[in-house]
């Protein structure tokens, strides 16, 4: 039942569909000028899992009732609210010739550049010149203003019903979203905001309003993770949203004690690989656990050795988690200690997001296939994975995967 991997399931995998929610709508800032290679943001903020209980149906939704589940934090309903970005959501990057990247020296990529149609970067340097990048991921709400213009063949599947998405996810970003589908939603805006062209951006476009000139750093604020997690009160700190964040919830606050595997037929021992499930059941303490570093252990097992270990990628409340509430994702812009030079928030985390960028993959079930790159990390993937100088393993651009969304750069006319 693993295909990819059984945590890297899209619309094929069990469509369990309702509810989710969590934290407030960001406000959105007005639109600002950013010079090229300012320093970046060093914040230290500390948070434990930003998210609220509450119930009920949003505005306009469907209230339903309430199933057993340990996402407390899931509000009720679904909603159909759209919203439209503006220019507001967008920042000016002043950007201008050549800037060399070292970080994937040594992969071979093709970027046709959007709007000329001319092939501009190479492996390792970026051929830039003035854009706007999106502050913010597109959410599951400026999606279903996309649907509401276009039809409902554009839905993602899995977490959205009908036209739907879970209440209290407005301004989460949009999952299960293909590149070639990213790509139909920045030609709509060009019909939408007169004067601009929008389009997917290239990957060193990404990467330098990620970066600016800062090309030592590794995350958007500096070259340290920025990540602990204190045990015994169950605080972490963090800028950003990675598993170390699902995990914390987990572990301190969803009253999980026991992970189930009814529906993944792989998974039949625990984490010694010696001992046998009881009944498809694992103690959540003999497979989840996180180190002081924001380190988690037990999160996904996948090798050809250990594929058989209880993990939380592969059980039954993990599945629900995708499926029913369209993963452990925040609020756009929810970690403002996390923000890049320029002004561009979730960098690191969240949702990887899809370039223009082509390569071929080196691993995964897309290896040796024309992939576009994806950058970021997710609230899926380790803190590791949430380094603007990384690529993720790259994914196909018809597929439609549970921790890649986008963001929209643009061009004036």
């Amino acid at each position: 039942m693993r295909g990819t991997k059984a945590s890297e399931r899209g619309d094929g995998g069990m469509a369990r569909r309702t509810l989710l929610g969590s934290l407030a709508a960001v406000g959105l800032g007005a639109l600002g000028a950013c010079g090229g290679g300012g320093s970046a943001t060093t914040a230290a903020d500390s948070s434990s899992a930003s998210s609220a209980s509450s119930s009920g149906a949003s505005s306009g939704g469907t209230a339903v009732e309430t199933t057993a589940s340990p996402w407390i934090w899931a509000r009720t309903g679904t909603s159909t609210t759209p919203k439209m970005p503006a220019l507001a959501d967008f920042v000016r990057v002043v950007a201008s010739g050549t800037v060399n990247y070292a970080f994937h020296a040594g992969i071979a990529s093709t970027t046709t550049d959007p709007v000329t149609g001319v092939v501009s970067d190479s492996s390792s340097g970026a051929m830039l010149v003035p854009y706007f990048m999106g502050k913010y991921l597109v959410t599951n709400a400026n999606w279903k203003a996309f649907m509401n213009a276009v039809g409902a063949s554009y839905s993602p599947g899995s977490y959205w019903n009908d036209g739907s998405y879970p209440a209290g996810k407005e301004d989460h970003p949009v999952l299960f979203v293909s590149c070639n589908d990213a790509k139909a939603y920045c030609a709509w805006l060009t019909t939408q905001i007169p004067g601009y062209v929008f389009y997917v951006p290239t990957e060193g476009e990404w990467e330098y309003a990620a970066l600016g000139g800062n090309t030592t750093y590794s995350f958007p604020w500096g070259t340290a993770a920025n990540l602990s997690f204190n045990s015994s009160t169950g605080v972490l700190g963090t800028v950003y949203n990675c598993n170390a964040l699902c995990t914390r919830f987990v572990l301190a606050d969803s009253g999980i004690q026991t992970l189930t595997y009814y529906n993944d037929e792989t998974v039949t021992t625990l984490s010694d690989g010696a001992t046998p499930l009881t009944n498809d059941t694992a103690p959540l303490a003999r497979v989840l656990s996180m180190n002081s570093s924001g380190g988690v252990t037990g999160w996904q097992y996948d090798s050809t050795t250990n594929r058989t270990w209880a993990d939380f990628a592969n059980s039954d409340t993990y599945d629900e988690l995708v499926h029913r509430f369209g993963g452990y994702t925040t609020t756009v812009g929810s970690f403002a200690g996390g923000a890049s030079w320029c002004g561009c928030l979730d960098m690191a985390g969240n949702a990887y997001e899809w370039t223009s960028t082509v390569n071929t993959a080196s691993n995964g079930a897309e290896s040796g296939t024309s992939v576009n790159c994806v950058k970021g990390g997710s609230w899926y993937s380790t803190s590791a994975s949430g380094k603007s100088t990384g690529r993720g393993e790259g994914r196909a651009p018809g597929g439609a995967y549970h921790s890649v969304g986008f963001r929209v750069a643009a061009r004036a006319l």
